[in-house]
């Protein structure tokens, strides 16, 4: 029963949409969750700060543009007692020195998205959380497929783990990835993944729920004019589902379905 979703969900990545449509991956949680959608970064912050106050934490942030209609951020909150943190910044160099900034602060960086705006101006948004223990991490702007690859089994010699990859769609066709690792002396392992087609992953997926690895992340970007497909395992064995090429409202929907039938709930958003 698990395996019959890719097959229906793949049948239809072909086809094309004209409204802007998203991936959604969900699982088992005993925490309240709550999914926002704001026009605007400030209308955002002053929504973020709502949650706060209200209980929840950011854990996953998209954004995205339909047509010359304002920028829309989505944040999926999760109710906790931890603070986090949201922050934004033009550069990835001014992103370093934030990420640094929060590092000695004692926060750990838990999600990462970015946005281009043309060839040389960019967003890079992050999401903090603060721990008794804090994580150490890594965040890495890459310009390929090989060099994410090579980056993360030199950082798994170091126990560093991969646990987020947000990719750059840029103008001239060759995509870059903001690349997130978890240092973790458990013995867990999470696994980079890359496919050519929806069938591939599709396979791939079904393989891995078989083998007990689960999806934790998941993007699509093109290479030229092909759409590629990337995403993050991790062993574990218990229930989950995925869909992609699906409206806000049927991402909702069925979050709602999955949490009265099956006790699972939305914990990762992305822009197809």
């Amino acid at each position: 029963m698990r395996h019959t979703l890719c097959l229906i969900l793949f049948c239809s990545l072909s086809l094309t949409l004209s409204a802007q449509t998203f991936s959604a991956i969900y699982q088992p949680s005993d925490k309240k969750v709550r999914q926002v959608e704001r026009a605007g970064w400030e209308a955002f912050l002053a929504e973020h700060q709502q949650q706060n106050a209200a209980g929840y934490r950011l854990t996953d942030l998209e954004t995205y543009r339909d047509g010359g209609e304002e920028r829309r951020y989505i944040g999926i909150y999760t109710e906790s007692p931890l603070p986090d943190s949201l922050g934004r910044a033009s550069s990835w160099a001014e992103f370093i020195k934030l990420k640094r900034k929060m590092a000695k602060a004692e926060y750990t960086m838990i999600d990462v998205a970015a946005v281009v705006h043309n060839e040389s101006d960019y967003d890079f948004y992050g999401i903090w959380v603060k721990e008794a223990n804090p994580t150490i991490h890594k965040v890495w702007l890459l310009d390929s497929r090989e060099t994410i690859l090579k980056r993360t089994r030199a950082m798994a010699k170091d126990r560093f783990k991969i646990k987020r990859v947000h990719v750059l769609d840029v103008p001239n066709g060759e995509p870059s990835f903001v690349v997130l690792y978890h240092f973790s002396p458990i013995n867990r392992y999470n696994f980079l993944y890359f496919a050519n087609t929806a069938e591939e992953f599709a396979q791939e997926m079904k393989e891995r729920k078989g083998s007990k690895v689960e999806l934790i992340d998941y993007d699509e970007f093109r290479e030229g004019d092909k759409v590629q497909y990337v995403a993050i395992f991790q062993d574990g064995d218990y229930d989950s589902d995925f869909v992609s090429r699906q409206s806000l409202e049927a991402i909702r929907e069925k979050e709602k379905s999955l949490d009265a039938s099956r006790g699972l709930r939305i914990v990762n958003l992305s822009v197809d």
